[in-house]
Order: structure tokens, then C-alpha cells, then sequence
């Protein structure tokens, strides 16, 4: 997407006005690089996209909230696509169904997760030390993902939508990633967005004092951490948790055995390129002197 296409889209304001704006953000991106994490306001070059996103999904929603799951899903609903015409812009929604049916799984109604693509709080974008090219967003609760994909990425994941969904079902404590909705994006005179979204494993982060991103290798695997009482939010890698330990005690049996499930599903895929996130979350003293269940200081965390 370039500037032009951008000044000559998107509501409101001259294309004069906008061009300093996105000038202006350019600047301040530069300067605000490390800080992972900040919203997208008026001024972001990525307004008028996550406000379309924003209205895009909670109509996306809407229609699965109208249109209630069946009980069980066809061969249909996999490969059903649905195209919603907006003012600006239309978008798309893949397999609706399905990752709607995940979502209940999860114990999430559709009511709350529309809520939280489409508050009136901005997105917020991540920065992350990936290779990747793709743009992260965070819902303004941080609490799902958002990330663009390639056409090709897209077209991986629904054309192994089912075996994931049979994987999850099968284990439904696996440490797989969790996609819930598959959407496209077309405005006016700019080329098409693939976006999913996603549940954060960070989440609710109030209390996260370091994450990581484990790949289970050393090459470039060391990422300089935030300075010391910043705010600025830095995913670690291999070489910074290096001389560190869990102490999973009986959670490790079933922990590691989920582990090698994953990878070995992977492996069937022929994915490559995946890493194990991690948080560290102190315990309070109450909660250490409990014995409390993981799901418990989750509960906690959360209120």
C-alpha cells in the first residue's frame, strides 16, 4: 500500500492535510520503533484501515449472532464465504461457521468477542522484532490479534481447516495457536487485505513482567531487553531465557507430552517455522501459600 493510495482514500480530511499527517507519523514511527505497543489514533497511517476492520467484523458478527450454529458443521460451512458490502469498502469472511463453532468451544459467546473487535477504543499495533512483513494489531482490551496474510497463507490455513479443527477437539488443552475468523478486505483503489484473528496468549497481561518467543534454537536469538522501570514492551528469545528454568512440577507430564502432540501435527503439515510462547507472571504471596490451580490465578489475573 502506498502513500498515494492512502491520501486518496479513507474519511474525511484533505488530501494536503493527510499527507502531513501520514509525514508526520513516518517521523514518529521512526522515533516510537521499540515501543511494541501504542494506539492507533488519527494520525496513525493505520486509522482508516482498522476503523474499516472495526465495522467489518462487528457486521461479520452480527450475522453469525442472526444466523445460529448448526449442530453439527457441513462440508458447506467450510468452504462458505460471505461478502458484505460496506460504504468504503467490503469484506469478506471465511468458513464463518467454523471458526464461530471454535469460539463456542472456547467458552466465548459471540456478543463478547464482537464487543471487543468493535469498542470505541482504537486498535492498537504491535511492533515485534518478527521477519515478518505482515502488521499486527491488538484489540483495544489486548485481548485477540490481528494480523495480516498473504493470499497463500490464507489459502494454507482454510485448506487444513478441518484437521486443525479435529486436532483441537481431540485435545483441547493443545498449545496451538487459536484462529478465530478469517476475513478480506477490499477498499477502493488498494490492493486487498487478508487478515485473521486470533486469541492472545498474553492475555490479560496486567501482571506479565517478560515474554518470550522460544524456537528451540541459538542463531539470532538474542533480542536487547527494554531498560530498566521503561515501559516498553520487548518479546525475548532463546538466548535471553538461557540460564532461566520452569518449575512445572505435576503440571510437566501432560505439559510436554501436549507439546510433542503439537509439533508432531505440524510436522504432518510440513510447517517449519513456529515457536512456543512464554510469559513470566509473579505470583502474589496468598496465591503462593494456596496452592492455587493454574485456572484459578488465570481467574484472578483477569479480575
Amino acid at each position: 500500500m502506498n502513500r498515494t493510495e492512502m491520501e486518496m482514500s479513507g474519511p474525511g480530511g484533505s488530501r494536503h492535510g493527510r499527507t502531513v499527517k501520514r509525514r508526520r507519523w513516518g517521523k514518529l514511527r521512526q522515533q516510537w520503533k521499540l515501543l511494541g505497543l501504542f494506539e492507533i489514533d488519527q494520525q496513525h497511517e493505520f486509522y482508516d484501515l482498522t476503523c474499516m476492520m472495526k465495522e467489518g467484523l462487528c457486521a461479520a458478527v452480527q450475522n453469525t449472532i442472526d444466523n445460529p450454529l448448526p449442530d453439527e458443521l457441513s462440508e458447506d460451512d467450510y468452504s462458505l464465504e460471505v461478502t458484505q458490502i460496506h460504504k468504503d469498502f467490503t469484506m469478506e469472511t471465511y468458513a464463518g461457521p467454523v471458526f464461530a463453532s471454535l469460539r463456542r468451544s472456547l467458552g466465548m459467546t459471540e456478543k463478547e468477542y464482537q464487543q471487543s473487535l468493535s469498542s470505541e477504543g482504537s486498535y492498537l499495533q504491535f511492533i515485534s522484532n518478527s521477519k515478518s512483513k505482515a502488521d499486527f494489531f491488538l484489540t483495544n482490551d489486548k485481548r485477540f490479534f490481528l494480523k495480516t496474510q498473504s493470499k497463500r497463507e490464507v489459502r494454507f490455513l482454510l485448506s487444513n481447516l478441518r484437521i486443525y479443527m479435529e486436532h483441537l477437539e481431540k485435545y483441547p488443552h493443545s498449545l496451538l495457536v487459536k484462529f478465530l475468523g478469517v476475513h478480506r478486505i477490499k477498499i477502493a483503489h488498494q490492493r486487498m487485505k487478508y487478515f485473521i484473528v486470533m486469541q492472545s496468549v498474553f492475555y490479560p497481561d496486567d501482571r506479565i513482567t517478560a515474554r518470550y518467543d522460544i524456537k528451540g534454537c541459538e542463531v539470532s536469538r538474542w533480542t536487547d531487553p527494554a531498560p530498566e522501570g521503561s515501559q516498553i514492551i520487548v518479546v525475548l528469545k532463546d538466548l535471553n531465557f538461557e540460564g532461566q528454568y520452569i518449575q512445572l512440577d505435576q503440571q510437566r507430564p501432560w505439559l510436554v507430552r501436549q507439546v510433542e502432540i503439537d509439533t508432531a501435527f505440524l510436522q504432518t503439515l510440513n510447517v517449519l517455522d513456529y515457536s512456543l510462547l512464554l510469559a513470566n507472571q509473579p505470583l502474589h504471596q496468598d496465591e503462593l501459600s494456596q496452592s492455587l490451580s493454574f485456572a484459578t490465578l488465570i481467574m484472578r489475573a483477569k479480575k
